[in-house]
């Protein structure tokens, strides 16, 4: 097994870095003295994150991309390469959401949810081990939900999208089995403090938010360097988050019908909203990594402050141990 001992001079890309936690695990990489490749659909938001991500000493490559262009992720793995010489980690988590009754969006928003989170995720995986595959080795880590195991009747496209993410990685951790230094990991993260609900298609009739208890994003980007550092089936971040993956195993259909009937409850508020597209065609000008759906800032604070030492503890000398020399790559 191949293990990530430092991400120092690591080649990164990140998809969907603009903003939530594709953005949170941007930043957490640039802590570590990655080499970042950061895409998004929105070059102006993007210019924020490499403005934050050299602020603390990263070498950042822009490469403003819309994952559902077969054109562009081609051209966003070839810009790494020729920059870094190489792409040692493919962080995807580029994603777009739809929340309502099925029935409730039209044919181009559902066809625009499918481009992105089914063909952008396959284009990106099948980018990152054709390179993988030409160098001899690297990492890709798929950020799927939660909701590929829970269902959810307010966002059926979106989980449904989810589940064919989780699909596709474990297929491809099949698919590399044989080849000892091409590791694939999933990630399936809970309710998440982004804004993602702000953001999503919304037919609910009904503002959206986040469903609680909604986790810091960098308590995910944590996980995400987890994974990254040693690849796995699938991982979670957060206790609830476990629990419920425990619970399913005992009991699959009492805690499916549990989650359903929470989750659809509660990522409604009580304020009426017109229906809208969101940001499914259109990329906002501006990101953030939280959506402000944390109550009290002692927990928002709690929440953010550990993410980076959660990260630092899965290096194999962050627990004692001791740590390999810095090299490109940092694997050993």
């Amino acid at each position: 097994m191949v293990r990530q001992a430092t991400f120092r001079h690591a080649v990164v890309v990140v998809t969907g870095a603009s903003s939530g936690v594709g953005r949170a695990t941007a930043l957490a990489f640039a802590a570590e003295g990655a080499c970042l490749v950061l895409a998004s659909r929105g070059a102006e938001a993007l210019a924020e994150v490499e403005r934050d991500c050299r602020a603390q000493g990263a070498q950042v490559l822009v490469v403003p991309t819309d994952i559902a262009d077969p054109e562009a992720v081609e051209r966003l793995a070839k810009s790494a390469v020729q920059r870094y010489g190489r792409i040692d980690i493919w962080i995807e988590a580029a994603a777009v959401g739809i929340v309502g009754q099925l029935g409730s969006e039209s044919v181009d928003e559902i066809r625009r949810l499918i481009d992105t989170n089914v063909l952008g995720t396959t284009l990106c995986a099948r980018a990152a081990l054709t390179t993988f595959r030409a160098q001899g080795r690297g990492t890709l880590v798929l950020v799927g939900s939660l909701l590929s195991l829970f269902p959810n009747p307010m966002v059926p496209l979106y989980s449904m999208s989810k589940f064919a993410v989780r699909g596709l990685a474990l297929n491809l951790q099949r698919a590399v089995a044989r080849e000892p230094r091409i590791r694939v990991g999933l990630v399936l993260p809970g309710p998440v403090d982004t804004p993602f609900f702000v953001r999503a298609a919304n037919h609910s009739g009904r503002t959206l938010r986040a469903i609680p208890p909604a986790y810091a994003p960098e308590r995910v980007a944590a996980k995400i360097l987890a994974v990254a550092r040693r690849p796995r089936r699938q991982a979670t971040a957060g206790l609830v988050s476990h629990l419920g993956l425990v619970a399913h195993r005992i009991a699959p259909a009492t805690t499916e019908n549990v989650v359903a009937w929470w989750s659809a409850k509660f990522v409604t508020g009580p304020d009426a909203a017109a229906p809208g597209s969101g940001s499914l065609f259109d990329p906002p000008a501006d990101g953030e990594v939280h959506g402000g759906y944390r109550r009290g800032r002692t927990r928002r604070r709690l929440g953010e402050w550990l993410g980076a030492p959660a990260a630092a503890l899965t290096a194999p000398g962050g627990a004692g141990g001791r740590r390999s020399p810095d090299r490109p790559g940092g694997t050993r």
